[in-house]
């Protein structure tokens, strides 16, 4: 296998997921084998968007299933969707919103389990962050240390996008923006909340690609019970109140969406060239795409866009992964797109394949012609490695580490057992600990030591990063990443530009939701240009949330 089939093998990263209409009064099906919907969408206006993001909870057809889920929308918006609308911006605008959460309380008492904070808790507290955009971590901006409670007053957050007068702009692709308060953002994922975020730009002016038809797809993994609804809390006798287990064991409790459907339909003529820009926002499922008799033309991966076409025959998307692509219609015909069977270390064994949706080639036979190149992308910059580092990352596995069983959060007995704890260097996530300083406008390379069976996804906020080499090997590649799947019992090395004008406290974590809300998350300080870092100044910590309990119910 060639190094660059190998690094997409890893960690290349798609999302189809969901776009279900909430029922309301009149219910909007999502049946097996509709046509695929187009999501909701909102586009910033003179370089600006002022909204709500409001979640609330909703009824959903999906399948044969009603859900009730909380979901996202915008303040214009009558319901919300699953997944949440879709937001439109280009470099340089500027972009606002107030968080509302109406997500209904849980009922689980605030202090139950504060002697443990990594571990699921406060399931509807929330937060939001936009990731893989380019954009201070500071409060007010992308700050997941913000924390709203249920019927509180709305969190504002305010993002100044990279524009070309900062010569870094934020590249033109496919970000997303979900919650991410520690403790509930796994939970928040396996239902639903998730959506979007289109950059525009000079890619989109590609003639090739200017005209044709743009698929958004979003890809949810979610985990449900008979009733309909994400489990909340287990009673669990003498103990008290208990999370529910981190990991879900069996595939059957989860269900697989593209923009909220069940295996929808693709419409494409023979000939004719369309543009799919998948997300995984699924919090721990791996997607190894391929579809019957067709290849991907891959443009673009984690929001930034290649200098030229690369054809594939499958793509795998590690959680929180995005890729674009190019799929040109071939014969007349029906045409499954698979998620494969995949070997990700996954306690359960390996996930079972699915087909989540078809493609149907139909219609007037056209020539669309595929582009020979894009645009130029961004550059690592010519500067010296200021800083070398190594990151190690351990779960707790019990029985045979082969299998990757792991320790559950409590037994059937009513006896409790500790959560499974996830670690970065042999430690879980403090709020006021920081695990490492560095220097905006430098160049690091860190070396991801993955010490599990697990394919544990590397996720660091604001800067993207390139592979190096994978188990010692160059890689050759230049693609960016803003997550990357580890290899299993092995090791990557990346390499980061801290852009100059962004600084602050921000986070790196597994981006396998569960092991993050579990203790696989540490803090970073990236210091402004110009700090003397053998004698940088005191970071103040970070307060804790103030207030239990909803506002009002």
């Amino acid at each position: 296998m060639q190094r660059r089939e190998f690094l997409r093998s890893l960690g290349a990263t798609t999302a189809i997921a969901a776009g279900v209409q909430n029922l309301g009064v009149s219910m909007a099906m999502a049946r097996t084998g509709e046509p695929l919907r187009d999501l909701p969408e909102l586009r910033s206006q003179n370089g600006h968007v002022k909204t709500k993001l409001i979640i609330e909870n909703g009824k959903f057809q999906v399948g044969d299933r009603v859900l009730t889920v909380p979901a996202y929308r915008f303040e214009h918006m009558d319901t919300g969707s699953l997944p949440g609308p879709t937001l439109r911006i280009r470099p340089g605008d500027h972009v606002e919103w107030d968080l509302v959460n109406k997500m209904t309380p849980t009922g689980i008492p605030d202090g139950a389990s504060d002697e443990q904070k990594n571990m699921f808790q406060q399931l509807e507290y929330t937060n939001v962050h936009v990731h893989g955009m380019q954009v201070s971590p500071k409060p007010g901006a992308d700050n997941v240390y913000q924390v709203l409670r249920p019927f509180c007053p709305p969190e504002p957050y305010s993002y100044h996008v990279p524009g070309p007068d900062t010569g870094l702009p934020q590249p033109a692709g496919m970000f997303w923006y979900h919650p991410h308060k520690h403790g509930s953002t796994a939970h928040q994922a396996w239902e639903g909340l998730s959506g979007a975020i289109i950059v525009e730009g000079d890619i989109d002016e590609v003639p090739e690609i200017k005209n044709i038809r743009e698929r958004v797809i979003v890809l949810n993994g979610l985990l449900v019970n008979p009733a309909g609804e994400v489990p909340r809390a287990a009673i669990v006798p003498n103990a008290g109140f208990s999370p529910f287990s981190p990991i879900p064991s069996q595939p059957t409790d989860i269900i697989l969406t593209m923009n909220g459907q069940l295996r929808p339909v693709i419409d494409i003529r023979p000939g004719e060239v369309q543009r799919w820009r998948f997300l995984n926002a699924a919090p721990h499922r791996f997607f190894w795409l391929n579809l019957d008799g067709h290849d991907f033309y891959q443009i673009g991966q984690d929001g930034i866009p290649f200098a030229a076409p690369r054809p594939v025959k499958r793509i795998l998307m590690a959680p929180g992964n995005r890729a674009e692509f190019l799929v040109k219609g071939g014969e007349v015909g029906r045409y499954d797109l698979h998620a494969d069977q995949y070997e990700q270390g996954h306690p359960g064994g390996a996930r079972p394949g699915w087909v989540i949706g078809t493609m149907e080639v139909n219609g007037t036979i056209r020539d669309d012609p595929l582009p020979s190149k894009l645009v130029e992308p961004p550059k690592m910059p010519d500067l010296p490695i200021a800083n070398r580092r190594e990151i190690r990352f351990k779960g707790e596995i019990s029985g045979n580490e082969e299998k990757g069983e792991y320790v559950g959060s409590h037994d059937h007995s009513g006896g409790m057992r500790p959560p499974v704890q996830f670690y970065l260097d042999g430690k879980i996530f403090e709020l006021n600990r920081i695990d490492q300083k560095v220097l905006a406008g430098t160049v690091e390379e860190w070396t991801l030591i993955n010490e599990d069976v697990f394919q544990h996804p590397f996720h660091i906020h604001v800067n993207p990063f390139q592979v190096i080499d994978i188990n010692g090997q160059p890689t050759y590649d230049d693609s960016w990443w803003d997550v990357i799947a580890l290899p299993s019992k092995g090791r990557l090395t990346v390499r980061m530009y801290f852009r100059p004008d962004v600084d602050g406290k921000t986070v790196y974590h597994c981006h396998i939701l569960p092991h993050e809300d579990n203790g696989m998350m540490a803090n970073l300080y990236i210091f402004p240009p110009g700090t003397d870092m053998n004698n940088p100044p005191a970071i103040p910590d970070t307060p804790e949330p103030t207030g239990m309990g909803p506002c009002k119910v």
